[in-house]
């Protein structure tokens, strides 16, 4: 009797369970995502500016441009948000994005060598996106003049769009003509332009949830075609392929510079930018994905902090170098050996235990796509953990020989994780394209 009482116990419990769990999951999507990031980064560069201005704090102007133009290329790369306009996601959009993304990259790692080409470009996209928005959002019929008929959060989101293009348009041309305005009350932009940005993701995630109809999404969303050869075809990239398109590229752009520059044939690069640059990109993924060291966690209020405390920090270290270096490090190794090891663990490993403890009735044979797919987790998860083991290297053998082994594996590694990123989104992507019902 107290068994029959158990069993409905127990899975009512385990519903309501799983109805917390889900009520505790914040869904974002990569629009709000990125804004949220933006809005930290322009808020803490505004307050950071204040103690530049004074002398108090070092300051590497290239590399934040650098990551300001990495943070626009995500955009353009996984939603085709260009300062120009929407428009369709297409491999040419992509690869547009990507090359800006490269661009911003070496930004970080060279911020003197590049400070007055990024600085240009940098101006040119916020100018750009500024005006064009601010034209598209009045003239547009389906945006600002349908909106501001809708009282509530239609009304809201028109005023946050014009405060955010408004404010766009001036720090563009403060940008493009450096000295035109004092630091202070460039900071004082930058902390509204920040606040504007924050206010954008709130009204477009409520927006989002507020109006879910057909008709809500043809106001919100702009229309696209999906004709086209090519590069001119839409993209099938998800949203997180397109983080590891970039990631992927990112590893193998770094493996090359290490090594040219172990060599002695460039100079050494901005480190501080460089392991900004990765912990914001932890931050997205965890932010976007939900995925942090190599686990899937349900994106709830405390998961969203730990993901703006990594941007920040991140965003910090590429702004102000110098400081944070010896703390960025190593917790950028401890992550990628737990990420290696659960990568293993749940993928790998564990399945295979299943397998033996309960084998099947009969033999099934797995297809060669799966086996590539296993084995580019396998070296992956290898590979990333000697990468984490690698960083630490300076820290655990302080003498000459824990500083030979940094600099001769670690070109390597990262050339490799590169690598892997790219063939796991090719295995991914063919996957993707073999469950999806034919037309």
């Amino acid at each position: 009797m107290n068994n029959g009482k158990l069993q409905p116990d127990s899975l009512a419990q385990q519903q309501l369970q799983s109805n917390i769990m889900k009520k505790a999951q914040i869904n974002l999507s990569i629009e709000v995502v990125l804004l949220i990031v933006g809005g930290v980064f322009f808020l803490l560069f505004g307050a950071l500016l204040f103690l530049i201005d004074r002398g108090m704090l070092p300051y590497s102007e290239g590399s934040m441009y650098g990551i300001f133009v990495v943070l626009v290329s995500m955009q353009i790369i996984t939603m085709g948000k260009t300062p120009f306009g929407d428009v369709l996601r297409s491999w040419l959009v992509v690869v547009i994005g990507l090359l800006a993304a490269m661009l911003g990259t070496l930004a970080i790692f060279y911020p003197v060598h590049l400070n007055a080409t990024i600085r240009i470009i940098a101006g040119l996209m916020v100018l750009i996106a500024g005006t064009v928005g601010m034209l598209q959002l009045f003239i547009s019929e389906d945006k600002a003049r349908v909106w501001m008929k809708v009282p509530g959060i239609l009304q809201q989101l028109t005023v946050a769009c014009a405060l955010v293009y408004g404010i766009e348009i001036v720090l563009g041309i403060i940008t493009l003509l450096p000295g035109i305005m004092p630091n202070p009350l460039t900071a004082v932009f930058l902390l509204l332009f920040g606040a504007s940005l924050l206010f954008l993701a709130r009204c477009i995630h409520m927006a989002a949830h507020q109006y879910r109809s057909t008709e809500a999404k043809r106001v919100l969303e702009p229309s696209t075609t999906k004709r086209g050869f090519f590069l001119l075809k839409e993209t099938s990239l998800t949203v997180g392929n397109s983080f590891n398109i970039y990631q992927g590229s990112l590893l193998i752009l770094l493996g090359i510079l290490v090594l040219l520059m172990i060599l002695g044939i460039i100079p050494s690069f901005n480190s501080d930018g460089q392991l900004g640059l990765l912990l914001v990109l932890t931050s997205l993924q965890l932010l976007a994905l939900g995925e942090f060291m190599g686990k899937e966690m349900s994106r709830s209020w405390p998961a969203i902090a730990l993901g703006i405390l990594f941007a920040a920090i991140g965003f910090f270290s590429c702004i102000v170098p110098g400081i944070l270096t010896g703390v960025i490090q190593p917790l950028i190794g401890l992550q990628n050996i737990i990420s290696g090891v659960l990568l293993l663990a749940t993928k790998i490993v564990g399945p295979r235990v299943y397998q033996i403890s309960h084998p099947p009735a009969e033999s099934v044979a797995l297809p060669p796509i799966v086996k590539q797919l296993t084995l580019v987790l396998t070296v992956t998860g290898i590979v990333t953990i000697l990468f984490g083991i690698n960083m630490l290297a300076p820290l655990l053998l302080p003498g000459l020989f824990g500083m030979i082994a940094y600099a001769l594996l670690l070109p390597l590694l990262i050339i490799i994780m590169g690598l892997m990123v790219l063939i796991l989104v090719a295995i991914t992507q063919k996957l993707n394209g073999m469950s999806m019902p034919s037309p």
